[in-house]
C-alpha cells in the first residue's frame, strides 16, 4: 500500500520557520537533524497521518540544490511530496512496469540533535519530470527509530493533514503519475467549472492529494496549499490569535458541513488553510 509518508517545505531561515511551525500546529517538533551529504537541516513535526518536514540549506550538496531551486528569492515553499511504501522492493516491480523511471533503493540515517536518536530509511528516487516538474520520491523507513509526537504547545493543535493541493494543465498525466505509477486511489473526479477544468481527489493512507487540472495552471506542475485539519477550529483560531497569528474569521468549507479559516501569517507564504471536519452531533462553530 502506497500513502503520503510527508511533505516538505523549502525554508530560508530554519530557526525561524520552526518557531512559526510549532506556533501554528501547537506542538514542539518531533526531531531536529542535519544531513552533511545532501548540504540540508531539517526540523520535523509529526502529525496524526503524516509528518511535515521543514528543509533548509545547510552546506553545499544535491539537497542543498533542490531547496535553492524551489525557494527561488521567498521565505519558503512547498516543495516535495514523499510517498511511504511498506515494501521497497514490491514498490519497485510494480512502478517499474507502469513506466516509472525508479532509482534501486539508497539507504539514509538521521540523528536528532536533541536526543542522539538514530531513523534509517531506504528512499527510491525517481526524475522531477515524471511527475511533471513536481519533486517526489518514495520511502521505506526502518521499523527502529520511529518519529515521536512533539511536546503540545498550548490547546487546540492541529491534529493532520485535510490534504494537499497541486495544479496542473494535465490531468491524464496527473492520473497516470500519482494512481498508475505511484498507487494512489483515485477516489473521486468532478467538473469544475469555475476553474476552467476538474479537480482529482487521490487518496493515500489518511489524506489527499487534491490535483486541480486546468488551462489557467502553470506550465509545469506546482505543489499550491495544504490543508490542516483540527478537531476544535474555534479554539485553535483564538490560540493562533492570542499568538499573534493572523487568521480569517470562520466560514462554511466547500465540503458540506465543514469549517474553515484561513491562515494569513507564520505559514511561509504557503496558503494555508484550517479545517474543522464534520463530527457527527457536534455544533456550528461560530462565524
Amino acid at each position: 500500500m502506497t500513502g503520503v509518508d510527508h511533505i516538505i517545505f523549502a525554508v530560508a531561515d530554519l530557526e525561524t520557520a520552526t518557531e512559526h511551525y510549532a506556533c501554528l500546529l501547537g506542538r514542539a517538533p518531533s526531531w531536529q537533524g542535519r544531513h552533511p551529504s545532501y548540504g540540508t537541516a531539517n526540523a520535523l513535526f509529526l502529525l496524526d497521518n503524516t509528518y511535515l518536514e521543514l528543509l533548509a540549506v545547510d552546506g553545499e550538496g544535491p539537497g542543498a540544490k533542490q531547496v535553492r531551486r524551489a525557494l527561488g528569492d521567498r521565505e519558503g515553499a512547498l516543495a516535495g511530496l514523499v510517498f511511504g511504501v511498506e515494501d521497497a522492493a514490491a514498490f519497485l516491480e510494480q512502478a517499474r512496469e507502469a513506466g516509472l523511471p525508479v532509482s534501486d533503493p539508497a539507504p539514509g540515517e538521521g540523528v536528532d540533535e536533541r536526543s542522539g536518536r538514530r531513523r534509517s530509511w531506504q528512499s527510491l528516487f525517481w526524475p522531477a519530470s515524471s511527475a511533471r516538474g513536481i519533486f517526489s520520491f518514495a520511502i521505506q523507513h526502518d521499523k527502529e527509530g520511529q518519529l515521536e509526537a512533539g511536546a503540545p504547545r498550548g490547546a487546540h493543535p492541529i491534529s493532520a493533514v485535510d490534504h494537499v493541493v497541486v495544479q496542473t494543465q494535465d490531468a491524464l498525466a496527473a492520473k497516470r503519475f500519482y494512481r498508475d505509477q505511484v498507487g494512489l486511489r483515485l477516489a473521486l473526479e468532478r467538473e469544475a467549472p469555475d476553474w476552467g477544468g476538474s479537480f482529482l481527489f487521490f487518496r493515500g493512507g489518511a489524506l489527499t492529494v487534491e490535483v486541480i487540472a486546468s488551462a489557467k495552471s502553470p506550465e509545469t506542475d506546482r505543489l499550491w496549499g495544504i490543508a490542516l485539519e483540527t478537531q476544535d477550529l474555534e479554539g485553535t483560531c483564538a490560540r493562533l490569535r492570542e499568538d499573534g497569528v493572523i487568521v480569517s474569521e470562520i466560514r462554511e468549507g466547500r465540503k458540506p458541513g465543514t469549517w474553515v479559516a484561513t491562515v494569513k501569517s507564520h505559514c511561509l507564504e504557503v496558503p494555508t488553510l484550517l479545517i474543522q471536519p464534520p463530527p457527527l452531533g457536534a455544533a456550528s462553530p461560530a462565524v
